[in-house]
């Protein structure tokens, strides 16, 4: 009998989540320490691990200097492909999985999640300074750099195709600010909002749902997930579809050109529920009983995971990481076994398997990793979303006048005070000089954003202009309540206004973007409205009228969608008449 995954909480779509944590209460002081130890080493897992990615024996000893790889250490790594820069990697620099993790953590505010800000400034500026990055994610990304293409219809070429674990290495934030993580109807859908912007592909988008249940069943039991917990895991995700037809856009705009596509979403969603049931089978047999190294090898060999279609599967990458915390619970020991395992995906089944295992930990990495300061203020960050509170947010540019940078090499920005800025991020400080790369036209540069995330970034020699001073690039005050001040000691990051060159700094700082100050529309409501009046074009007018004005790009884009078909449809029927 499969033991349930968080006891009496199932997905609901109706009604207020069930408690607040599995056992009733949890000091927030213990919230706190369990979210940024989480954090830490999941970015251990990620840093210890990207120096084993995509290399075999040899090349790790060469990226070693012929050591065993233990723990973080400087290394040398090609930046760029062919045409970038070779540069040394300071000791515990972490690759684009913590830094995507990062961009989600900035883009969730108290009880929203902005993926729109998330999709069209933080992934396509992403870009400019990504360390790794799989194909898909980095496709996506790059898609979203053009104007006018929503979250909900990233449909670049193979996007349906998109399995990856890309989007499952990413979606911890949502976890870490949830308020109720034995409710999974409270965050689930905010993951699939986030997985969705990448990766399509069902067994891409069950990946981060399968993750994000496990890390939230450690983060409310206190205990890692056992077979019998993964298998409950993946008996909610089944119930997905149903959750996701509260979604507007995901329901009636994603999932229809999904399935005009590839078929029924609901099919597709089954073969992937069942892929995982067969690996999560496959990963539980021990017969020989063995532990650590000998039985994580197993769980390998059985599989296939160093097979060129199994690395990077998300299903696979998820089970591999709590399969891992079968085998060891250290996560030092536990990390260490996973990222010598060469020829598989080694960072990505460390950070996720890191990030379970940091809740239950009782200390911190033996290794500070990079932006250590910046990951625990924001896990304290996060952590205060998910106990009630109002901490400083990101302040993102006002979609409405935001273009995402033509190229790559075009988001870092100079102010007319000669500072450095870049787009969408905030103010930056260069660390040392630009690196000029053998062939092509263009530079990487180090530099620490006011935040304090350390960014190798791709430049131009002679940089844009950025019309603001650099006065105005300052840090603003971020609206949040008298009692949001940190309680373990390490404040928030304050976010500077972000700023553009179709914006006048000083207006943004006096005024609210234009999207926050929209009010609320009943989208659904607004679609059954001209179902009902489809022949009455001044009906028709007048909704999409209120829609323009009064909801965002993406609601907007969402109802054009469905009066299209709707519009459409009356004229077949009518031709039927």
């Amino acid at each position: 009998m499969t033991t349930p995954m968080f006891p009496d909480a199932t997905i609901q779509q109706h009604g207020q989540p069930a408690g607040a944590f599995a056992d009733g209460a949890v000091a927030e002081s213990e919230h706190s320490r369990k979210i940024r130890r989480s954090t830490l080493w999941a970015a251990y897992g990620d840093a210890l691990g990207w120096i084993s990615e995509l290399t075999d024996e040899a090349g790790l000893k060469r990226r070693t200097g012929g050591e065993p790889l233990h723990r973080p250490i400087a290394w040398e790594r090609r930046i760029g492909g062919r045409s970038g820069v070779t540069t040394s990697l300071p000791t515990g620099c972490y690759s684009d999985d913590t830094q995507l993790r990062l961009a989600t953590g900035r883009a969730i505010r108290p009880s929203v999640f902005d993926v729109e800000a998330f999709a069209r400034v933080e992934l396509p500026i992403w870009l400019s300074y990504a360390l790794g990055g799989g194909k898909g994610t980095t496709a996506a990304a790059t898609n979203l750099s053009k104007p006018k293409v929503p979250w909900f219809a990233n449909t670049f070429k193979g996007w349906t195709e998109s399995g990856g674990n890309g989007a499952a290495m990413r979606i911890q934030p949502h976890v870490w600010a949830a308020r109720t993580p034995d409710a999974p109807e409270s965050f689930l859908l905010d993951v699939v909002r986030n997985t969705i912007c990448t990766h399509s592909h069902p067994t891409g988008i069950l990946g981060a749902v399968i993750h994000a249940l496990t890390l939230a069943h450690t983060v409310a039991t206190g205990h890692t997930p056992s077979p019998d917990e993964l298998e409950a895991a993946i008996t909610t995700s089944e119930n997905l579809p149903e959750l996701m037809q509260d979604d507007f856009e995901i329901w009636n705009y994603w999932r229809a050109a999904f399935e005009q596509e590839t078929g029924p979403f609901v099919e597709s969603w089954k073969q992937a529920i069942a892929s995982s049931r067969d690996a999560l089978r496959i990963a539980s047999v021990n017969p020989s009983g063995s532990a650590g190294e000998e039985r994580y090898a197993s769980i390998v060999n059985n599989l296939m995971m160093r097979r060129r279609e199994h690395i990077g599967n998300g299903i696979l990458t998820a089970i591999a990481a709590v399969g891992l915390t079968w085998c060891e619970t250290q996560p030092e020991e536990a990390l260490r076994i996973a990222v010598n395992e060469i020829g598989t995906d080694t960072d990505t089944i460390a950070t996720m398997a890191g990030a379970i295992l940091g809740v239950t930990s009782e200390t911190e990495p033996p290794v500070e990793v990079l932006d250590a300061d910046l990951l625990r203020s924001e896990a304290d960050r996060l952590s205060a979303i998910a106990e009630g509170r109002k901490p400083a947010s990101h302040r993102y540019p006002d979609l409405l006048h935001w273009a995402a940078p033509k190229t790559r090499s075009d988001a870092l920005l100079q102010t007319n005070g000669g500072r450095l800025y870049v787009s969408g991020l905030g103010l930056a400080e260069a660390q040392g000089e630009p690196m000029t790369a053998p062939k092509g036209d263009f530079m990487w540069q180090w530099l620490k954003l006011e935040t304090g995330q350390t960014l190798l970034l791709k430049r131009r020699p002679a940089l844009l202009h950025c019309s603001a001073d650099p006065e105005n690039l300052t840090a603003l005050p971020v609206p949040s309540s008298a009692d949001d001040s940190d309680k373990q000691g390490v404040a928030a990051p304050q976010y500077p206004p972000a700023v553009n060159s179709d914006v006048n700094p000083p207006q943004m700082a006096l005024k609210q973007s234009s999207e926050a100050m929209k009010r609320p529309i009943d989208l659904p409501g607004a679609v059954d409205y001209i179902t009902e009046h489809i022949r009455d074009d001044k009906a028709i007018g007048h909704a999409l009228r209120g829609v323009v004005t009064r909801g965002t790009r993406g609601q907007t884009a969402a109802f054009t969608a469905a009066l299209i078909d709707l519009i459409r449809e009356a004229g077949d029927a009518k031709a039927v008449e």
